[in-house]
């Protein structure tokens, strides 16, 4: 027994005493902000290269992505303005422009400088719509392009010439031709006429640019063509121009229907070259009536001739 421990002594006494096995290092985790900056970083990264070669639109997918990433990175709002700029998106333009300045630190502004020389460029090209119409949930376009749905608040767009339309279900759609001021504002307002109780009427003329009148109220000009939703029923058209006789044209129109009117004009003719005024001098001559018309300019009267400024006919 004593030999037994003995020896069981001995052996743990020669067995080798294994190390404990060395710790990895600890390596820091970053936090989800610190994976937000960088991935923010690459994608501006991506856009300041995508901008370099005038892929403008690569570049504002970038700027976008790495503000969502990073919101409070404001200075992103500048870079995004810029590929607006270049893609002729001039209003979304001018609203990152405005928020850079708002968010931006004053050292981050310090960094691009000459604001006021971008928004001199941008402003011009910028126009406020502000439409008023009644019926909701019609959809408004400006150059084929849907902008939004009434009520409609006020909003920018590009300022020029344009086409602005309304469109609802069950009423006639309205078009308007505007002008939307640079730097300024265009009010409308724009009453959409149900199918069920107005028709459509389409006028032109020849010549255009004549003015019309329906039942004895202007509606607009033919350039080069009129169309004007009215109630169904009788009316009269009266179409008049400058140089030319008015015409006037009694027309039906049918709920709901749309119909076209073409209204030539026929030039006017001075009171000489109508056929009665001469058959009435002809006859007044015939009948030994005698004629005076007053002179502009009076002569001196001379022995055996008629008072100043009266001419006689035989």
């Amino acid at each position: 027994m004593k030999a037994s421990l003995v020896f069981a002594a001995l052996l743990a006494i020669s067995r080798p005493a294994f190390a404990a096995p060395p710790s990895s290092p600890v390596v820091p985790q970053s936090t989800p902000e610190q994976i937000a900056a960088e991935g923010a970083s690459k994608l501006r990264d991506q856009g300041n290269e995508a901008m370099l070669g005038m892929r403008y639109s690569d570049a504002l997918a970038s700027y976008q992505q790495a503000l969502h990433l990073s919101p409070e990175s404001a200075g992103l709002n500048y870079s995004i303005a810029r590929a607006y700029q270049f893609l002729g998106e001039y209003p979304d333009a001018l609203r990152a422009l405005e928020s850079f300045e708002k968010d931006a630190t004053p050292e981050t502004k310090a960094k691009v400088g000459k604001l006021d020389a971008l928004y001199a460029q941008l402003r011009p090209r910028v126009a406020t719509l502000k439409l008023a119409c009644k019926a909701p949930g019609a959809r408004v376009l400006l150059r084929d392009k849907v902008i939004g749905t009434t009520p409609l608040p006020p909003t920018r767009l590009p300022s020029g010439a344009a086409t602005i339309q309304i469109e609802l279900e069950g009423f006639f759609t309205e078009s308007r031709d505007v002008v939307l001021p640079g730097g300024g504002e265009l009010a409308i307002e724009v009453t959409l006429s149900r199918k069920s109780t107005s028709g459509l009427l389409s006028i032109r003329s020849e010549p255009v640019g004549a003015l019309v009148a329906l039942d004895g109220k202007e509606i607009g000009t033919s350039s080069p063509k009129l169309e004007v939703t009215v109630p169904a029923g009788s009316h009269e058209l009266v179409v008049r121009r400058e140089g030319y006789d008015d015409a006037r044209v009694p027309i039906v129109l049918d709920a709901g229907a749309k119909r076209e009117v073409a209204v030539p004009l026929e030039k006017s003719r001075s009171i000489l070259s109508r056929w009665w005024f001469w058959t009435a001098v002809g006859g007044a001559v015939a009948g030994g009536i005698v004629l005076t018309c007053a002179l502009t300019t009076e002569k001196g009267a001379s022995h055996g001739s008629l008072s100043p400024g009266q001419v006689g006919a035989p």
